[in-house]
């Protein structure tokens, strides 16, 4: 059993470690929290790699460990350890708040993976509101006060959706007789015909689009991208992201889609992938942009889900490495600007000349956009094609056709950001100072994108595994 929990274990130790380290005095608790969370952060990575292939019910059938889930703990672990590499001295959290910041930052993670696994609405819910408040938390860690409104705004809205899920989580557990996923699912078919179980589905459903910043609770992301420090930021769109991807197929894959909930879907994604784009084109703030490029590519891997097939589910696991992939290379580069230029909020004008003051920084950020754009033979092409491929089979050629379309504009705010680095003149000619850690992330995130994009069949081999051993009870 603890075999099975290893992932989550190493987490537990490591909150409950720097839970202690809040009771040092501060000079000695931040000589030991780096190298602490890095030691538990490549843990969290081995361990989650070690337990991959396991599988097993826990606590009564209320956890459920098989590829799917060990599958995003793997991915959510490589996205919280590169979220610790970006996270060395943050530009916006001041020292007195590091030690509560990575605090968070494991607690939020922690419920991540555990929301992997959930197959009990208890679980469920508990897992979602430990991922949520210390979100919550870490949005608000920005030191010069910016972040006052938008994390209030975060709150409301999460409060918001939690309702609403529990009403949905209610409905679902009235009409099964059960609070177990695996009960409802057996009772799907007797209960699809109730206009009060269409009505649940839609709920819980809406709930699940706030974790992935989709039409139409997508209204706190841009405020919280921009206000929120740049590690956490990256965190919340990688992460969490991924996180709202396995929860979706989890769920989905165990209750089914009605037509009702493939045609809301169909409405969310058409509409995310509008206005993400559209909103995209006239931001000047980099990571306002990047937040409505979030909103875009939800509506992506919605076009993938509403497929509804075991092909629609693999594409959008797929689709989420990918995006922690190409999310991580444009957020590392934000980050570096933002720490030369001295604000945490860079605009387009901040990444002027960068070609000329780090060159292999100015590459990442070119693959890294042109990835979200999906051009080949990027990992982010590679993904859209499975992902509208698995949609087209399920005869939603609209959609896909749409998609597509948005991908050719978001070409253009994408390009625009790579015209100010390659094209514009820098006001600083100073060379970038690139730490040797995340020089070495940037390579690792580089070959990772071509790889995948030019050699996939292995991790779609995977997600398709993982897909199979969801459905196996």
């Amino acid at each position: 059993m603890t075999f099975l929990f290893l992932p989550e274990t190493i987490l537990l130790v490591s909150s409950a470690l720097l839970l202690l380290l809040t009771l040092v005095k501060l000079e000695k608790a931040l000589k030991l929290v780096k190298p602490l969370t890095l030691v538990f952060g490549l843990a969290l990575i081995a361990g989650a790699a070690a337990t991959i292939h396991q599988a097993g019910l826990l606590f009564e059938s209320t956890y459920k460990v098989d590829l799917l889930s060990q599958g995003f703990k793997l991915l959510l672990s490589i996205a919280f350890f590169i979220t610790l590499l970006l996270s060395d001295s943050p530009l916006a959290i001041s020292k007195k708040k590091l030690i509560e910041y990575y605090l968070f930052l494991s607690t939020a993670t922690l419920g991540m993976m555990m929301i992997t696994s959930s197959v009990n609405i208890l679980t469920l819910y508990i897992s979602l509101e430990l991922s949520a408040y210390s979100l919550y938390l870490l949005s608000a860690f920005r030191s010069d006060g910016r972040n006052a409104e938008a994390s209030v705004k975060y709150l409301i809205f999460g409060a918001a959706t939690s309702g609403i899920l529990l009403w949905g989580l209610s409905l679902l557990a009235g009409l099964a007789g059960t609070t177990s996923l695996l009960g409802i699912a057996q009772a799907s078919a007797a209960l699809f015909p109730q206009p009060a179980y269409l009505v649940a589905l839609a709920f819980v459903s809406l709930s699940f689009l706030f974790k992935l910043s989709s039409f139409p609770v997508h209204f706190w992301a841009p405020d919280v991208y921009e206000s929120a420090p740049t590690p956490v930021t990256a965190f919340i769109a990688t992460a969490s992201k991924a996180a709202a991807v396995a929860i979706l197929i989890r769920f989905f894959m165990i209750v089914g889609l009605s037509a009702g909930v493939i045609s809301i879907l169909g409405v969310a994604a058409f509409i995310s992938m509008t206005l993400g784009n559209a909103a995209a084109l006239v931001q000047q703030d980099v990571k306002r942009l990047l937040a409505y490029s979030s909103i875009a590519q939800a509506g992506y891997i919605l076009v993938g889900l509403l497929a509804g097939s075991a092909e629609g589910y693999s594409s959008s696991f797929f689709y989420a490495v990918a995006y922690v992939l190409m999310n991580s290379g444009a957020f590392l580069v934000t980050l570096l600007v933002a720490k030369a230029s001295n604000h945490d909020n860079p605009q387009l004008s901040h990444f002027d000349g960068l070609a000329e003051r780090s060159p292999f920084m100015a590459l990442i950020l070119l693959l890294s956009l042109l990835s979200l754009a999906g051009i080949p033979p990027l990992v982010g092409f590679t993904g859209k094609w499975i992902l509208f491929s698995s949609a087209m089979e399920k005869g939603h050629w609209f959609l896909v056709l749409w998609g597509v379309l948005n991908s050719v504009v978001s070409l253009f705010y994408y390009l625009t950001l790579v015209k100010h680095a390659y094209l514009e003149k820098p006001k600083d000619t100073s060379m970038l100072a690139v730490p040797g850690a995340l020089k070495a992330l940037a390579l690792a995130l580089l070959i990772a994108m071509i790889v995948l994009g030019v050699y996939p069949n292995h991790l779609i081999e995977l997600a398709q595994r993982a897909v199979s051993s969801a459905v196996v009870l």
